[in-house]
């Protein structure tokens, strides 16, 4: 797990809870890292013709491999998700700290109606941020 610390507030930690992979061929994908690394592919069927590959560690799951045709409007590469306890303050820190939003979206994925940011850092880099329980802390 990576942890960073806020430079303003050292109490607070941000976490990282996931990592997918946007690619065009997650079959291809996902095998390389079952026979590079040993990993264990567990299939997702996304839709009728769409597979996406959670990539296991044993019975942990480390990395999703997604396929882009299921999210086209979404950017290829490696994505972190990232918990952070003040969305809203993070949120309006991305275009003031040379980043982008490349797309907003809600989804029920630990509640209902969750909020997240897909962003783009001065690199280029995609980063998911993740609003985070307010009743619980990162």
């Amino acid at each position: 797990m990576v942890i960073f610390a806020n430079k303003l507030n050292m109490n607070k930690i941000r976490r990282i809870n996931w990592l997918d992979m946007i690619v065009a061929s997650p079959d291809e994908t996902s095998l390389f890292y079952e026979r590079v690394f040993g990993f264990v592919r567990e299939p997702l069927q996304e839709d009728e013709d769409h597979i996406s590959y959670f990539v296991k560690d044993g019975t942990e799951s480390v990395v999703g491999i997604c396929d882009a045709g299921v999210f086209p409007n979404w950017v290829s590469g490696c994505l972190p998700y990232i918990d952070l306890e003040d969305f809203d303050h993070s949120f309006s820190q991305i275009g003031l700290s040379g980043g982008s939003i490349h797309q907003q979206m809600k989804m029920d994925f630990n509640w209902k109606g969750q909020r997240f940011c897909l962003a783009i850092d001065p690199s280029g880099a995609p980063v998911m941020i993740c609003e985070s329980n307010p009743n619980e802390s990162c």
